[in-house]
């Protein structure tokens, strides 16, 4: 287990810093004025601060900086989510609650995953097609992860299990690649300001707005494809980050399909992702959410162990994985939704528009 003491430092440091900096962040945001108010489709009664996703990206940039990941390409990868960043805050401080047009936006994204894309980020498979796909792979991660923060502590919870799980295999197989130790403390970097994070989520007090779902959603979605997640004999790049974010992906799927069934745009706002549908079944909020972590923290051993395997199982384990999603995908595409509005998609406002 001494691979993983390089993880340790910048954890810990990304942690701290964003338990520090989360409060004074709800601080700014209210004497700026950058906040979610409350809405017929949100459930929140006061106004509340959001600024959240500054401290994380900020205790992202504390641990990196304490774990000396600092080279072109984990550089890159900051720019690119700055970038988002930046644009969220854009979104989260527009008083109507709109933002920018989504088509501006999937053009932002877009330019930001070609950054790092040229800086060396990139799926190994199809090799000639390596453009299209990471592209697609990053705009869509991101994307999932701005829709799916709909509850408090769910997007971020789940990003802090997708950082730990990519830390410890990157840790793992260190010597698969010269990229495996700066993504691992990455990913262990933004893991750590996740949690710090999440106190203060849970009990409303500050949201990440768009500005940390996206951010958030980009930062994974690039270390994913970065890192080579395998020992060098076994050929498993390709599963781990689809096991590691399938919940993410799950969601956004479900979501597009039965929009699109119904006759609707995916990109009309709504209350009918898995988190709302398990909440209208009957469960509390903290059980959705913490059913949720379950579900991603079973995927997350599930991608452990595939690092070790045949490519051959491995296909076997994303196959069951596949499957366990797809029947309870079923399961909720019967339970009653809420009413749907007529905003754009993309708010992470409110932890119940989406």
């Amino acid at each position: 287990m001494g691979y993983l003491t390089p993880l340790i430092l910048p954890f810990l440091v990304a942690l701290g810093a964003t338990l520090l900096l989360t409060p004074l962040c709800a601080q700014v945001a209210r004497r700026l004025g950058v906040l979610d108010r409350p809405a017929a489709r949100k459930i929140h009664a006061q106004p509340t601060p959001l600024m959240g996703g500054v401290a994380i990206a900020l205790g992202q940039v504390t641990g990196l900086l304490a774990g000396g990941a600092t080279d072109g390409v984990i550089l890159s990868i900051l720019t690119g989510a700055l970038l988002l960043l930046g644009m969220g805050l854009s979104d989260d401080r527009d008083p109507r609650g709109v933002g920018l047009p989504w088509r501006l936006r999937l053009l932002i994204q877009g330019a930001a995953s070609v950054l790092v894309i040229f800086a060396g980020v990139g799926t190994s498979v199809l090799p000639w097609l390596t453009l299209p796909i990471t592209l697609l792979w990053i705009v869509g991660i991101t994307n999932a992860f701005n829709l799916l923060d709909n509850m408090n502590g769910l997007s971020a919870g789940l990003a802090a299990i997708a950082g730990l799980t990519l830390a410890l295999l990157g840790a793992r197989y260190a010597e698969a690649g010269p990229e495996q130790l700066p993504t691992a403390i990455s990913a262990a970097a933004l893991a750590g300001a996740c949690l710090g994070f999440l106190p203060y989520n849970f009990r409303t007090r500050i949201f990440m707005g768009d500005a940390g779902s996206l951010f958030l959603g980009f930062t994974l979605a690039s270390l994913a494809v970065l890192g080579s997640w395998h020992n060098p004999s076994t050929p498993t790049a390709v599963v781990i980050p689809l096991l590691v974010l399938a919940y993410p992906i799950f969601d956004t799927t479900l979501v597009v399909l039965l929009r699109l069934r119904r006759g609707q745009s995916p990109v009309v706002g709504g209350r009918d992702h898995s988190s709302h549908r398990l909440v209208h079944l009957g469960l509390g909020r903290v059980e959705v959410v913490l059913l949720i972590y379950l579900f991603a923290v079973s995927h997350a051993l599930s991608a452990l162990l595939v690092s070790s395997v045949t490519f051959r199982l491995s296909l076997l384990a994303l196959a069951g994985s596949a499957s366990v999603l797809f029947i309870f995908g079923m399961v909720l595409r019967k339970a009653p939704i809420g009413p749907t509005g007529a905003a754009e998609e993309g708010p992470s406002r409110g932890q119940e528009a989406g």
